[in-house]
């Protein structure tokens, strides 16, 4: 093997954060806050150890908890009083998103961003509107079309509620665009 020593020379402290080709802090990331219009108290979330859902009114007062750690951004996810299945609730004025958006865009300097999904919305749990007999037949999906058009209203509502951006996560074919 050549070399036959291996010098540790940019090992040391001083040289190897001036070559190092990326660095990491708290400013880079976003941390998930769930908003949850079902409860009036905090909520941990078992799963996600330091993570709890949080009322509508507590919104803010987490977003200030996320923001002394260092990190500026947060993404907020909803929990709505109730679900259809068209996930009317995600694209509501005064949906539980939309409402916390509000608190928070007032309240905070956060980078606000809205998750643009309806699979937490709709009573089947689907990113989108399913097809009358999919709930029978493996072979039918969701309705692309009508779920675009709701997903740009979901996308639209929270644009209009403070979000500085929306992330298109239902997987939902021409979304983004």
């Amino acid at each position: 093997m050549y070399p036959p020593d291996r010098p540790r020379r940019l090992r040391t402290d001083g040289i190897r954060p001036l070559v190092s080709e990326s660095s990491l802090s708290a400013s880079d990331l976003v941390a998930p806050v769930f908003v949850d219009a079902t409860t009036d108290e905090r909520v941990p979330i078992e799963s996600m150890p330091g993570h709890e859902r949080v009322p509508v009114e507590e919104a803010v007062a987490r977003v200030e908890e996320v923001r002394e750690t260092g990190v500026e951004a947060v993404i907020l996810f909803g929990i709505p009083t109730s679900k259809d299945a068209t996930g009317s609730r995600a694209y509501a004025e005064d949906g539980v998103v939309q409402r916390a958006m509000r608190a928070i865009t007032a309240d905070t300097d956060a980078y606000v961003i809205g998750d643009v999904c309806l699979c937490e919305y709709t009573d089947h749990g689907h990113c989108g509107v399913v097809e009358s007999d999919a709930a029978t037949d493996p072979r039918l999906t969701v309705r692309n079309d009508e779920t675009l058009d709701l997903l740009a209203r979901t996308a639209v509502s929270q644009a209009d509620a403070g979000a500085d951006m929306v992330a298109p996560s239902a997987m939902t074919d021409g979304q983004v665009g």
